[in-house]
């Protein structure tokens, strides 16, 4: 289980516990030590020889970048270290004054940036306070746009150019392989459209004691939680025990969208799985998901049912929006996904704490009258809205999902996936799996967070043994099994 944590919140522990007695030169050491650390599994664990560039800045963070080019020369390395400009703190001075008695080649950015390869670079150019843009043609703006054709590129604390805190990137941003982030992550690396420039995210620590650590922060979904979040299942388990899943689903050409659904649910575990769709859909569901009953939403049945999911495919019309607010009075968790959602577009109300809306970005603009780089800039911030708008639990859905509870007390983020999940019926099985997971009594922050990431292993799974560009949902859905325990 991970926790991000915001800069402010990292300064802030750091400043207090510096006033305890704690050494900010010793913190910048263990810090820049575990960073060297992963540099050196990017050079092959054998430094002799290999020459990497240092992209120093006037803050700690550059200190960092000083400190690791120190240890590449003390294990007989090249460095060449470029000073974005004179260090302003106390420790990076220090560490640049022992690099200069060492005789390092340290220089100032270039007036002329040659084209050079090199083993590896450092991007130690600004770190978590850093806001606003890096201009192309700035010093910095030049310097990174270079190093990013030198070789690969490992950042400290976050990629120089992106907001820690949001992940924006306005300007130039460093495109790091590696970015080792210190004591926690940062929200910004995960929130990112940019994760092109986070790559593989290692957490170092820098010796902060325990009792300084602030609580809370984002929990970020990790592979390892799933097994945690799924309970286990009794040995006398039989249907009856194991939920009843309803989904309101499917039309005449979207037959495979409901089909997604119910097979998903089924997969994660639904005891009893019932598809309410349109009479002539049912010939190809009943084919299609054998182990669901099929009822014709012309008979405007009402099943009883622990969890109810409504949307997945169906025809955004009157006659389609009475069937759901008949069948949303019932006291089962609700799901809401795909037309159901643009439906509650046009009837904005309060859904309550027993239901769930799982948008993507599209569909959390029309939810919200908002632009789409509004709602992708600012993902928690869309999340809250759409919660407080409609009342109840949110998973906001991206290549980063953020799952926001209806009372706003608790919120996560998932990264874990595969761009083997970019196929129309990603969402249907999503819909599925949580709905199934609600059904069988999870309690709703749990169903979600394991929804999110259950999807993005099989995905994983799914991408590995078909190929990320030919999996289908089918693929990723008979992977959920695989990934279970």
């Amino acid at each position: 289980m991970l926790h991000t944590i915001l800069p402010t919140q990292m300064q802030a522990a750091e400043q207090t516990a510096f006033a305890a007695g704690l050494s900010p030169l010793l913190t910048m050491e263990t810090a820049a030590r575990a960073a060297f650390d992963v540099l050196l599994d990017l050079l092959g664990c054998d430094c002799r020889g290999k020459n990497v560039l240092f992209l120093c800045g006037p803050g700690n963070n550059g200190g960092d970048g000083l400190v690791m080019a120190r240890l590449l020369l003390q294990a007989r390395g090249f460095a060449r270290i470029i000073l974005l400009d004179t260090p302003k703190t106390a420790e990076a001075q220090i560490n640049l004054r022992h690099l200069q008695a060492m005789g390092a080649d340290i220089e100032a950015v270039p007036d002329e940036l040659l084209e050079d390869e090199y083993d590896a670079v450092v991007d130690a150019l600004f770190g978590t306070g850093f806001t606003g843009s890096i201009a192309a043609d700035s010093p910095a703006g030049r310097l990174l746009t270079w190093a990013n054709t030198c070789g690969p590129m490992l950042s400290i604390d976050v990629p120089s150019g992106m907001d820690a805190a949001t992940g924006a990137v306005e300007g130039v941003c460093a495109r790091a392989i590696w970015t080792v982030t210190f004591h926690r992550p940062k929200p910004g690396l995960y929130l990112t459209e940019r994760r092109d420039c986070v790559g593989e995210i290692t957490v170092a620590p820098i010796g902060l004691p325990r009792e300084f650590d602030p609580q809370g922060g984002l929990l970020v979904n990790e592979e390892g939680d799933l097994h945690t979040l799924l309970p286990d299942r009794p040995a006398s388990a039989h249907k009856g025990d194991c939920g009843r899943t309803v989904i309101y689903a499917g039309s005449l050409g979207m037959a495979g969208a409901a089909m997604m659904a119910a097979r998903a649910a089924l997969h994660a575990g639904a005891g009893l799985t019932t598809v309410i769709c349109p009479r002539a859909a049912m010939p190809v569901l009943q084919q299609e998901v054998p182990n669901a009953t099929c009822l014709a939403a012309e008979d405007q049945p009402t099943p009883k049912c622990d969890a109810l999911l409504m949307g997945c495919g169906i025809a955004e019309n009157d006659d389609t929006y009475a069937d759901m607010m008949r069948l949303k009075a019932t006291d089962a968790y609700q799901v809401w996904d795909a037309g159901a959602l643009n439906l509650l577009a046009g009837h904005p109300q309060q859904l309550g704490a027993r239901a769930v809306i799982t948008p993507h970005a599209g569909e959390a603009a029309r939810l919200l009258g908002w632009e789409i780089p509004a709602v992708l800039s600012d993902k928690l911030g869309a999340a809250e809205a759409l919660r407080a708008k409609y009342g109840c639990n949110v998973v906001l859905k991206s290549a980063v999902t953020v799952m926001l509870t209806a009372d706003g007390q608790q919120c996560a983020l998932n990264a874990v996936g595969s761009p083997a999940l970019a196929k129309g019926g990603s969402g249907d099985a999503l819909a599925g799996i949580l709905a199934s997971l609600l059904g069988q009594g999870l309690p709703m922050f749990d169903a979600m967070r394991a929804a999110c990431l259950w999807l993005g292993l099989a995905g994983i799974a799914a991408g590995k043994r078909c190929g990320v560009r030919a999996a289908l949902t089918g693929d990723v859905i008979d992977s959920l099994g695989a990934c279970e325990g």
